[in-house]
C-alpha cells in the first residue's frame, strides 16, 4: 500500500483553518493542496512541488458561463470564479478544483459537474478527456472528490483523518491517470480503462458488504453470549439489534458533532465491556439522549441534545435490572470495525452515491442480521419470513412512478398538466439547480393555477407500505415528497426543511410490519433523516414520536366485524368493511354518533402524541388512546375487542406474537384509505406457514390458493386499502404470472384492478436473493385499458424508466361479459398465464401455433420416475449392487440401472452406476397381471432394506409391504424406448433412451409415444427452448423448471416426411460426437436450421431466438 503522509498533512492543515470567511484565500489554497495530493496519487507521481503546481493551476481558471455566484471569487482574478484546471493540457483527463461559496449539496455538485461535459458523458464527447472533480464547500473543511458517468455521480469526501476504507480506495486508484501528456498518444481504450477504474473504485457496494459482515459477526457474538447466560433467544436478538442500532445512531450523531466530546462516551478506556455499558452507554442512552436537559441534574450533560422519539427509552428487553454478560472486548471490536469506515447522515440516491456508511445501511444491516439467524428447521430466518432488502434504484423508480400516477389522477390532464408533472419528477437535480426559473416552465402560462393545486395534492397524499421492513419505501417516499415540495415551493420549503419533513411524517407517510425489529429500524432511519437537516448541535430539536406512523401489526388481518349479538361475522372483503369506521358495531355499546366522536378523540390524541416530549404526558396520552380504543372494540368478550386490546403501539412486547394481530388504518393512523400503497411484500409459501395459512384462508381472500404465496394476498389487501384515485405499486416474485397457484390472483386482478404497467425483472435483482421478480403498478377498477409491459433484460438498474420507455410493449387487456377476449397476438388472458411479448415475439408465437400442435395433443404420454419414498434405501451405487449380488446372485433380477436428472444431457445420458431396487407392487402389462415382488425370495435385499427401519415402514410411498414400492400402473413403460429429462436444468436437455432404463423419482420425467427420435431433436432445439422460456418458471438460481404441465404445452410443428427423415438422421449423427466437437456443433446447427425453416422463421427471427437462448 502506498503512503499517505503528504495527503494526511494537507488534510490536517486544511482542518486547522477554521475561518468562516468564504473568501479566505489561505483556506481555499489549503483545500486546493488536498486536491493536488489526491491527484498526484491518481497520476502515480510524486507530490514534492505541489505549491508550484498550485501557482500554475491558479493561472488556468475554467470559464464559468453561468452561476458564477455559486463560487468564491478567484484570489488573483476579479470577477472570475474560483474554478481551476489542475492538470495542464492533459489528453487523458481533466481535473478541476472548485471553491464553493455555500454548502456542497448534491444538487449543486451535480449542476457544477454538468457544466463541463467529459468523455464519460456520451458519444458526443468522445474526444474530451476523462473527468475528475474536486469541490471545497464553504462551511466545512472537507474536499469532495467526484467521478461521473452519464449524469450519475460517485463521490468520496475527505475530511480529518483518512479512514482505512479511503486508503484502500486511493491505493486502488494509484496510477490510474498516468500518462496523457501532450506529446503522448491517448487511445479510446485508455480513457475507458481510466474511467472504469475510478468508477469501480468508488462503488459503495463493496464497502457495504464488508461493513455488513462485521456487524453481523458482532451481532451473532452477542446473541450467543446472552443465550448462554440464560436469556431467551428472541429477547437476546432484540437486545442485540437495538443496541447496535442505537450505537450506530450515536455514531452518525457524532459524525455531525452532536455528541458532547467532553463526556468521552465513546472512549472505553480500562473498562471491561459490561462496565463500559453500565457506566457510559446507559448514561448516554437513557440519562442523556432520552432525558430533557432540565432533568439531567447538576452533573448531567447539558450539551448533548435530548432526542425524544422513543429510540432511547429503556425497554423490558434492555434487561434494565441485570448486569449484561458482554463478551470480553465486545465494544472494542465493534468500535474498531466502525472506525474503518466513513459515515454520513445524508442518504445516497441512485444518481448520487457517496462512499460512506449512510442511514440506508440500517436497513441493509437488518437484512444482514436476519440472514444470519436460523429458525428451528435450520433455514435462514430471512427466507422463512420472505424479507429481502430492495435496491435503492428500484425503490426510487417505484416511488416516482406511483407518485406520478397519483398526481395524474388528482390534477387531470387539461393543458398539458401531465407533461409538467413529468418535468417535476424526472428533471435531474443538477438540471433543476442550473435552470434559472424551473418552476415557471412546468406548466408555462398555467403554472400559477396548477402550482397551488399540485402543492395541495402533495400535502394531502397518504402513502402506506403494508410490509415496510426497515423502511426503504417510506424513506424513498419521504425523500421524493420533500424533493417535490422544495421544487414547487422554493425558498418557502428550503428555509425550513426540518418543518417540511415533519409535516410529511405527520400527514403523508405510514408503515406497517409484522417484525418488531423492522419497525424499530424504520423509525430509526426516519429520525436520522430529521437529524440531517440540522447543521449544529444547538439546532437539534426533540424528535417526533413515530408510534402512530410505523406500527407493528399483521397487515393482512382486518379488524373483526361482529353483528349486534356480538357473533363474529365472515370477513367481507369489500372496501366498505375494511376499516373501523365502516365496521358493524355492537349497538348495545354505543351508536354511530358515539363512534364518530371517539374516533375524533383518537385523532386528537395521535396528533398531540406526535410532538409530545414529556415522558409522563406521553404515558398519559397512550393510556387515553388505549381506553378509547377498548371502548370502540366493545370489550374483550368479542374477537374485535380482544384484537384491539392487543394493540399497544408504544410497547415492544405487543401480544404473544410480538405484533398486533390485526391492522386497521382508522384506529392506527386515523385514515380509512390511502392514495398510494407501495412496497415489497414477503415471499413465503403459504404451505409453510401452517397456523397463519389457516387463519388467512378463513378471511375469504379471493386471491387465496393454499399452494400459493403470501405476497398474493398483499395485492388484494393493498387494493382494498386504496382510495378511489389510489395506486398500488409492488415488487414481488413473478411466479404468480405463470404458475398454477397464481390463477386466482390473475383472475382477481383482471376483474378488480386497472393494470397500468408490468415489468418482468427476471432474477438477480436482490443481492441477498435469487428470486425472479416483477414490478406491477395498479389502480382500482378493472382491466379494460391497455397496459405497458416489458421484460427487463438490462443488467444495470441505473435507469429503469429509460429502459421501460424504450422497450415497453402496449398490450390491450379487455374483458367482455366477465370473460377475457383473448386474441393470441394482442390480448393478455386473465386467469391463464400472463406472458409479456414484444411484437417480434408475438409474430414468432403466431407462426409456431399456425404450424404446430401442443405436445399433449400428440400421440404421447408423460409420466414421472419411480417414487420410492426413501431413496437412500432403494437407490444404490455399484459397490452396494455388487455386494448384494455377491451375497445372493438372485438379487440381480430386481436391481436395474437408474438415471437421475443430473445424468441426463442434451440428446444423450451418462450412466453414473446408480441402481434401483425394483421391488414393485405388481402391475399390468399388455393385459397380463405381473405379481408384486416377494422380497422374502431375495434375502440379501431384504436385509439391506430392513436396515432402514423405522423409516422404511413410516414412508408414505410404499406398497403392500414396507419392502415394496408404491403402486405404479406404468411400471412396464420403463423398459420401453422413451425420451427422458430432468425437471431442474439450465438448458433444454432431453435424451432418447433406447435401452429401457429406469428413471429416478419426482424430478425426472419420461415421454413415450411415436416419432421419438425427431421429437428428441425438436425438444432440444433453440426454438423449443425459446418457446418454453415464455411459459416456464425459473428457480431463481439460473435454472428452469421443466415441469410436465409446462412441457406438454410446447407447440410441436407438424414436420413433413422429408424433414422427419432429416431429423432422424441428424439425431443418430449427433449421438456419436462430444458436445465440444465441432461436428456436434455443426450437426446441432443443422437441426436448428431444419426446424426454423419448417416454421417459416426469417433471419431476424432466427437471430433473435439464438440470442434469447444463448
Amino acid at each position: 500500500m502506498i503512503t499517505f503522509t503528504g495527503l494526511q498533512q494537507a488534510l490536517d492543515e486544511y482542518g486547522e483553518r477554521t475561518s468562516t470567511d468564504t473568501e479566505d484565500v489561505d483556506r481555499k489554497i489549503a483545500a486546493m493542496r488536498v486536491a493536488m495530493q489526491v491527484l498526484a496519487i491518481l497520476r502515480g507521481i510524486g507530490a514534492d512541488d505541489i505549491d508550484a503546481e498550485i501557482e500554475e493551476a491558479l493561472l488556468r481558471p475554467v470559464p464559468v458561463d453561468r452561476h458564477g455566484e455559486w463560487f468564491v471569487t478567484h484570489p488573483q482574478m476579479l470577477r472570475t470564479a474560483f474554478v481551476c484546471d489542475l492538470a495542464d493540457e492533459n489528453e487523458l483527463f481533466q481535473a478541476t478544483f472548485s471553491a464553493l461559496r455555500g454548502t456542497a449539496t448534491k444538487a449543486r455538485i451535480s449542476a457544477c459537474v454538468a457544466m463541463s461535459p467529459r468523455w464519460e458523458d456520451g458519444e458526443l464527447f468522445e474526444d474530451e478527456p476523462v473527468g475528475v472533480s474536486f469541490f471545497a464547500p464553504a462551511n466545512v473543511p472537507s474536499i469532495v472528490m467526484v467521478v461521473s458517468r452519464a449524469g450519475n455521480l460517485r463521490t468520496m469526501e475527505l475530511r480529518g483523518e483518512l479512514s482505512n476504507t479511503q486508503k484502500r480506495i486511493l491505493d486502488k486508484l494509484h496510477g490510474v491517470l498516468a500518462g496523457g501528456e501532450p506529446d503522448g498518444s491517448v487511445e479510446e481504450s485508455d480513457k475507458a480503462c481510466a474511467h472504469a477504474a475510478m468508477w469501480d473504485a468508488l462503488n459503495v457496494a463493496e464497502v457495504n458488504q464488508r461493513f455488513y459482515a462485521g456487524i453481523a459477526a458482532r451481532f451473532n457474538e452477542l446473541v450467543k453470549a446472552l443465550v448462554a447466560a440464560g436469556h431467551d433467544e428472541g429477547d437476546a436478538k432484540m437486545f442485540a439489534s437495538r443496541l447496535i442500532g442505537r450505537i450506530l445512531f450515536v455514531w452518525f450523531l457524532n459524525q455531525k458533532e452532536f455528541i458532547n466530546p467532553d463526556e468521552h462516551y465513546l472512549e472505553i478506556g480500562d473498562l471491561d465491556s459490561t462496565e463500559y455499558y453500565e457506566q457510559k452507554l446507559k448514561r448516554l442512552f437513557f440519562a442523556t439522549l432520552n432525558t430533557a436537559k432540565n432533568r439531567r441534574g447538576e452533573d448531567g450533560d447539558k450539551l448533548t441534545p435530548f432526542l425524544n422519539g422513543g429510540l432511547f427509552e429503556e425497554q423490558a428487553t434492555d434487561f434494565p435490572n441485570e448486569s449484561i454478560p458482554f463478551p470480553e472486548g465486545f465494544f472494542a471490536r465493534l468500535y474498531e470495525h466502525f472506525g474503518q469506515y466513513d459515515f454520513t447522515t445524508d442518504e445516497s440516491t441512485p444518481d448520487y452515491e457517496q462512499v460512506a456508511i449512510d442511514p440506508e445501511m440500517l436497513g441493509r444491516i437488518f437484512e444482514s442480521l436476519l440472514a444470519e439467524q436460523m429458525d428451528d428447521t435450520g433455514k435462514i430466518a430471512r427466507n422463512a419470513k420472505g424479507a429481502f432488502y430492495t435496491p435503492r434504484e428500484i425503490v426510487a423508480y417505484m416511488c416516482r412512478e406511483a407518485l406520478r400516477q397519483y398526481l395524474y389522477r388528482e390534477l387531470g390532464n387539461d393543458n398539458g398538466i401531465h407533461q409538467g408533472i413529468d418535468k417535476l419528477l424526472d428533471t435531474s437535480d443538477g438540471k433543476w439547480e442550473s435552470d434559472s426559473a424551473p418552476r415557471k416552465i412546468l406548466w408555462n402560462s398555467n403554472t400559477s393555477i396548477v402550482l397551488p393545486q399540485a402543492i395541495a395534492a402533495l400535502e394531502r397524499v397518504r402513502v402506506l407500505d403494508p410490509a415496510c421492513g426497515s423502511g426503504a419505501f417510506p424513506m424513498g417516499m419521504l425523500q421524493l415528497l420533500m424533493r417535490c415540495r422544495v421544487r414547487l415551493m422554493g425558498k418557502a420549503a428550503t428555509a425550513n426543511s426540518y418543518q417540511q419533513k415533519l409535516e410529511i411524517l405527520q400527514n403523508n407517510v405510514f408503515g406497517v410490519d409484522i417484525e418488531p425489529m423492522a419497525v424499530e429500524i424504520a423509525r430509526l432511519r426516519v429520525w436520522l433523516s430529521m437529524i440531517v437537516e440540522r447543521e449544529s448541535i444547538g439546532q437539534v430539536e426533540p424528535l417526533p414520536n413515530l408510534d402512530f406512523k410505523f406500527v407493528c401489526a399483521d397487515s393482512l388481518v382486518p379488524l373483526a366485524n361482529e353483528d349486534v349479538s356480538g357473533t363474529d361475522q365472515v370477513r367481507d372483503m369489500t372496501i366498505a368493511n375494511v376499516s373501523l369506521k365502516k365496521g358493524i358495531l355492537n349497538q348495545g355499546a354505543f351508536d354511530l354518533a358515539d363512534e364518530s366522536e371517539l374516533l375524533e378523540q383518537l385523532k386528537k390524541i395521535r396528533s398531540r402524541y406526535f410532538a409530545t416530549t414529556d415522558s409522563e404526558r406521553k404515558s398519559e396520552l397512550m393510556h387515553q388512546f388505549e381506553e378509547i380504543s377498548n371502548q370502540l372494540g366493545g370489550g374483550v368478550a368479542s374477537s374485535r375487542g380482544r384484537q384491539i386490546a392487543d394493540f399497544h403501539p408504544h410497547s415492544s412486547t405487543v401480544s404473544e406474537t410480538g405484533h398486533a394481530p390485526f391492522f386497521d388504518p382508522d384506529l392506527m393512523f386515523g385514515t380509512d384509505a390511502f392514495d398510494v400503497v407501495i412496497g415489497n411484500p414477503p415471499y413465503v409459501q403459504l404451505q409453510k406457514m401452517k397456523n397463519q395459512r389457516i387463519a388467512y384462508e378463513s378471511l375469504g381472500y379471493r386471491s387465496y390458493n393454499k399452494t400459493g404465496d403470501l405476497y398474493e394476498l398483499f395485492y388484494e389487501r393493498g387494493l382494498e386499502l386504496l382510495s378511489g384515485h389510489g395506486v398500488l405499486n409492488y415488487i414481488t416474485s413473478n411466479k404468480w404470472m405463470r404458475n398454477r397457484y397464481g390463477k386466482e390472483l390473475r383472475e382477481y386482478l383482471a376483474r378488480n384492478a386497472e393494470v397500468i404497467s408490468l415489468i418482468d425483472l427476471g432474477a438477480g435483482r436482490f443481492s441477498s436473493a435469487t428470486v425472479d421478480t416483477n414490478i406491477m403498478l395498479l389502480a382500482k377498477g378493472h382491466s379494460d385499458r391497455v397496459l405497458q409491459a416489458v421484460k427487463y433484460a438490462d443488467d444495470s438498474l441505473t435507469d429503469i424508466a429509460a429502459y421501460v420507455e424504450k422497450y415497453a410493449t402496449t398490450i390491450p387487456f379487455n374483458l367482455v361479459k366477465g370473460n377475457t377476449v383473448s386474441d393470441v397476438n394482442k390480448k393478455m388472458p386473465d386467469g391463464g398465464p400472463w406472458v409479456i411479448l414484444t411484437d417480434m415475439e408475438r409474430d414468432i408465437k403466431a407462426k409456431m401455433e399456425e404450424v404446430g400442435t401442443p405436445l399433449k395433443q400428440l400421440d404421447v404420454r408423460i409420466n414421472y420416475g419411480v417414487k420410492t419414498g426413501l431413496n437412500d434405501a432403494f437407490i444404490i451405487d455399484k459397490a452396494k449392487r455388487d455386494e448384494l449380488i455377491a451375497a445372493d446372485p438372485k438379487s440381480a433380477e430386481i436391481i436395474r440401472p437408474v438415471l437421475r436428472g443430473r445424468d441426463i444431457k442434451r440428446y444423450h445420458y451418462e450412466f453414473a452406476d446408480q441402481y434401483l431396487i425394483t421391488t414393485h407392487n405388481g402391475y399390468k402389462s399388455e393385459g397380463i397381471d405381473i405379481p408384486r415382488i416377494d422380497v422374502n425370495k431375495y434375502p440379501a435385499i431384504k436385509e439391506w432394506l430392513s436396515s432402514f427401519e423405522p423409516k422404511l415402514s413410516k414412508r408414505a410411498d410404499q406398497g403392500n409391504t414396507p419392502y415394496n414400492l408404491r403402486d405404479c400402473a406404468y411400471m412396464g413403460d420403463f423398459s420401453q424406448p422413451k425420451i427422458v429429462w430432468g425437471e431442474i436444468s439450465d438448458r433444454a436437455k432431453f435424451a432418447f433412451d433406447k435401452e429401457g432404463q429406469f428413471i429416478a423419482p419426482n424430478s425426472v420425467f419420461m415421454l413415450l409415444g411415436s416419432s421419438l427420435p425427431e421429437l428428441t431433436a425438436y425438444l432440444n432445439s433453440d426454438l423449443a427452448e425459446y418457446a418454453f422460456s415464455t411459459m416456464g418458471t425459473t428457480t431463481g438460481m439460473g435454472t428452469v423448471r421443466w415441469q410436465k404441465q409446462k412441457v406438454e404445452l410446447i407447440p410441436v410443428p407438424q414436420f413433413n416426411s422429408q424433414v422427419r427423415e432429416a431429423l432422424k438422421s441428424l439425431i443418430v449423427q449427433i449421438g456419436t460426437w462430444s458436445s465440444s466437437d465441432q461436428k456436434w456443433k455443426d450437426c446441432r446447427q443443422a437441426i436448428n436450421d431444419c426446424i426454423f425453416s419448417s416454421v417459416g422463421l426469417d433471419d431476424k427471427e432466427r437471430d433473435f431466438i439464438r440470442q434469447q437462448v444463448k
